[in-house]
């Protein structure tokens, strides 16, 4: 498996939370925003009750920036000047890039502080998650060998076919010439292609 793809499915999995984030976000009664002026007390403060995660703050006249660290390649961002504007970071390289963005109505910090206290069981989610994911992409290769092999013995030489697999499990075998095509699993596929040799 390759590292891009680790890093894919880990931002989708941040991606996912920070959704929830914003909604929550968005949907809470009796909510005021966090004004530019209030950012420093507002962050300070967070800061002082979260000793344990490694959170950044810039302050100027005409914005001002929260940072903190969910692991060693991702980060949640806010930006307030007129807005609150956050984002999900993820590493690359010495820089991070932008993974997606959201806009806050409401001080965020209440959504930030709920997420950070399920922070360690949503990395054990994310291990499990990329755990199987590995399994499966082995499983799926492997499967692909085999399907590959009985394909070779069975279906005649005279007549060229090409495997594929597919993003849900899922192989599909065409048959360039008379334009046929089937999708099987790694459960089925001896039934199915016997069915229309």
């Amino acid at each position: 498996m390759s590292s891009q793809k680790y890093i894919d499915n880990e931002a989708d999995f941040w991606k996912e939370h920070f959704v929830h984030i914003q909604h929550k976000n968005m949907v809470r009664t009796n909510a005021e925003p966090l004004r530019l002026e209030n950012c420093k007390d507002a962050f300070e403060q967070f800061k002082a009750s979260h000793s344990s995660f490694h959170i950044t703050t810039e302050y100027s006249l005409s914005y001002c920036t929260f940072e903190v660290a969910l692991t060693a390649n991702i980060k949640l961002r806010l930006y307030i000047q007129s807005a609150i504007k956050g984002s999900l970071m993820q590493k690359n390289g010495s820089d991070y890039v932008k993974l997606c963005d959201a806009k806050f109505p409401y001080n965020p910090l209440p959504e930030i502080d709920e997420f950070l206290s399920h922070l360690p069981s949503y990395l054990e989610e994310l291990s499990q998650t990329l755990e199987n994911k590995i399994h499966t992409e082995r499983r799926q290769k492997l499967a692909m060998e085999f399907i590959k092999a009985y394909a070779s013995v069975h279906i005649p030489k005279n007549r060229p076919w090409k495997l594929e697999p597919s993003e849900n499990g899922t192989f599909t075998l065409s048959f360039p010439v008379d334009n046929t095509t089937i999708t099987f699993t790694d459960l089925d596929f001896i039934q199915k292609i016997n069915a229309i040799l």
